[in-house]
């Protein structure tokens, strides 16, 4: 690419970078005064990237990315039907919810959209353009500079997972511990008070992102753990990478700390299956490794005088708090079975037809793959089941890709706690998730031409 080109996109990915990672500290970007702008902003990046390499074509220039997949192109199509002005008739045919949503007997309007809500959809659209244009600004690059752009947002995402780690522990211990940051008050928290941690409005939202910035981290430590440095303490001490291996060890031991202390019981399992993606392939093959690891684990977590997470296990009723509520849900299909209520539609969707735990406003469904389904309906699910389909085709390529392994294994925790909780409602967290989609993507095709260093071909395509 031509020098003005090269200029531009690095500018563009360096902003998109750090906006990503500092999205955390502003309350998980969950209102609409931080995570509008910040979609907007997303968006443009992307926009101005791509128009670089439009504007200052090089010859022989090789940009291993596509800005417009097939699937993402398929999603925003479906969010613009969503939102289309369609005849009642239509409407009654296919959708009897959206119907229903939008007609009164006798009112005098004739056209209205499948979306349950339009200006839900409108903002999930939003906010989706602005995942599109983040991906596309940080990773429209050649194979090797997308390695390096991704090594350093795993870097970036657990150095601040420690430091959100180290201000929630601070934070519990201060005189205001349900205060963000124990200094801002949530005006109308009232019980749910209770619910805040760190930087965050819901203490299983913050545990999610340590759940995510944990595992990214094991994923690294196993990179790690597959040369020398761990093979004994005396390797261990005179290692190379001595300082970033003792920094990721207490980066990995500090989250685990705040997740138990936050006490959300989803984010904990979160994490265990995100340090089992990250780390296990490498402790399983060194069963002394294995074991002193454990032990470490076990002893930091029970030791640490942090019993929340585990009383609230104990205490868990899970068919009252969620499956009573998802069987429920499931009628709403029956009413928006072919394009569904409308991405970011849910809350507006399914109150009209509650018949459960009445005195409760459900604003998600505390399921992401359940709600994606009422969201989204059968064509929906047909998009899942291509990306399923993809995904399988590309297992045996991301399994064997040591540069992937943290995107794997953040994507873990992400896609289990999505199992219980909205964590992909909340956008810090969201986006977060997303970029270790694409960027396990990126990672297992880059490392077909790419060697570690960059030099040689398949060689850093190596077994686990």
């Amino acid at each position: 690419m031509t020098a003005e080109s090269q200029r531009v996109q690095q500018a563009c990915a360096w902003l998109a970078i750090v906006s990503v990672l500092g999205a955390p500290f502003l309350f998980g970007a969950s209102t609409l005064r931080i995570w509008v702008p910040l979609a907007f902003f997303w968006a443009a990046l992307g926009l101005v990237s791509l128009a670089a390499q439009l504007w200052f074509p090089a010859p022989g220039a090789s940009i291993s990315f596509d800005p417009a997949p097939p699937l993402l192109v398929a999603l925003h199509a479906l969010l613009a039907l969503q939102s289309t002005q369609l005849p009642s008739g239509f409407l009654k045919l296919v959708s009897p919810g959206s119907f229903a949503a939008h007609f009164l007997p006798g009112g005098g309007s004739t056209l209205a959209p499948l979306t349950a809500s339009p200006t839900g959809t409108v903002q999930a659209w939003l906010f989706i353009s602005g995942l599109h244009g983040l991906a596309v600004a940080i990773f429209s690059a050649p194979a090797q500079e997308q390695l390096r752009r991704l090594r350093t947002l795993f870097s970036g995402i657990g150095a601040v997972s420690a430091i959100l780690a180290l201000e929630g522990l601070v934070q519990a211990g201060s005189a205001h511990p349900f205060r963000l940051y124990g200094i801002f008050e949530v005006p109308g928290a009232a019980d749910h008070e209770r619910g805040i941690f760190g930087p965050y409005y819901n203490r299983d939202h913050y545990s999610n992102l340590m759940a995510i910035g944990g595992a990214v981290v094991s994923g690294m430590l196993g990179q790690a753990a597959r040369g020398s440095a761990f093979r004994g303490f005396s390797a261990f001490v005179s290692a190379t990478g001595f300082a970033r291996n003792v920094a990721l060890v207490g980066a990995l031991l500090l989250i685990t700390v705040a997740s138990a202390a936050a006490g959300s019981r989803g984010g904990l399992i979160a994490l265990a299956v995100g340090l089992l993606v990250g780390l296990g392939p490498a402790l399983l093959a060194r069963p002394r490794l294995l074991l002193g690891s454990l032990a470490v684990f076990l002893a930091v977590l029970f030791g640490a005088g942090i019993p929340a997470a585990f009383m609230r296990l104990a205490d868990v009723d899970f068919e009252t708090s969620r499956l009573l509520v998802w069987r429920d849900m499931v009628r709403v299909v029956t009413f928006f079975p072919i394009f569904g209520c409308g991405v970011g539609a849910f809350a507006v969707a399914y109150w009209p037809y509650q018949r459960v735990v009445r005195y409760e406003y459900w604003p998600h469904a505390h399921n992401e793959y359940l709600q994606w389904l009422l969201e989204a309906g059968a064509i929906g699910v047909l998009m899942a089941l291509y990306l399923l389909r993809k995904a399988w085709i590309a297992a045996p390529r991301l399994v064997r890709s040591i540069e992937a392994r943290p995107a794997l294994a953040g994507l873990a925790a992400a896609l289990t706690h999505s199992l219980v909780d909205c964590v992909l409602r909340i956008p810090a967290n969201a986006a977060w998730a997303a970029i270790l989609f694409v960027g396990a993507i990126v990672a297992a095709s880059s490392s077909r031409a790419l060697g570690p260093t960059g030099s040689e071909p398949e060689a850093a395509m190596v077994s686990a």
